[in-house]
């Protein structure tokens, strides 16, 4: 497979309780066949500490080349935007997600809407800055819509998924 600009993958890794219905533990890692280098534009992200503490309104950014609004096209160019943590309980409340959201799931955008990832986007990172270093703490998985009112997105949580990442970092190296 080849993504992006050339670069190819040797293989895709599927969380193995991947619900495709619930959307529960929605992570993969794709290992490269030649290591990235990285420049100006290619740049690592921290993978968080299993825990790692999130805060609400934690400002955050997500990026990726989907739809700019809904059923919109992809886009040609990549665009970012920031967005703020929202708290679990309040995500999971009757006026949003009303329990969907699970501990491998958190919420980030603004519940009057506005700004959101959207369909093209699903994957992509969503980074914060803490302490002067970016950390990858989710993977945009699904949402109702595009930046509609009470409708934030919906990320995997990477502070649940870290040591599977580094388990099958280890068995495929």
């Amino acid at each position: 497979m080849l993504y992006g600009s050339g670069h190819r993958v040797e293989k895709v890794i599927s969380h193995p309780n991947y619900d495709s219905k619930t959307k529960n533990n929605d992570v993969a890692l794709m290992k490269l066949q030649t290591p990235l280098t990285f420049n100006d534009r290619v740049k690592p992200v921290c993978l968080p500490n299993p825990g790692m503490m999130l805060e609400a309104q934690q400002p955050c950014w997500i990026s990726g080349w989907g739809a700019t609004y809904e059923k919109g096209k992809t886009s040609d160019v990549l665009n970012a935007a920031m967005v703020h943590l929202i708290e679990h309980s309040l995500c999971n409340s009757k006026y949003v997600y009303n329990n969907l959201i699970t501990q491998a799931m958190i919420c980030a955008g603004y519940l009057q809407g506005n700004i959101d990832s959207c369909q093209g986007d699903s994957g992509g990172p969503l980074v914060t800055l803490k302490n002067e270093v970016w950390w990858l703490i989710g993977d945009t998985s699904w949402g109702s819509g595009c930046a509609k009112a009470n409708r934030p997105g919906v990320y995997g949580n990477m502070t649940v998924f870290t040591d599977w990442i580094y388990r099958q970092m280890r068995a495929n190296s």
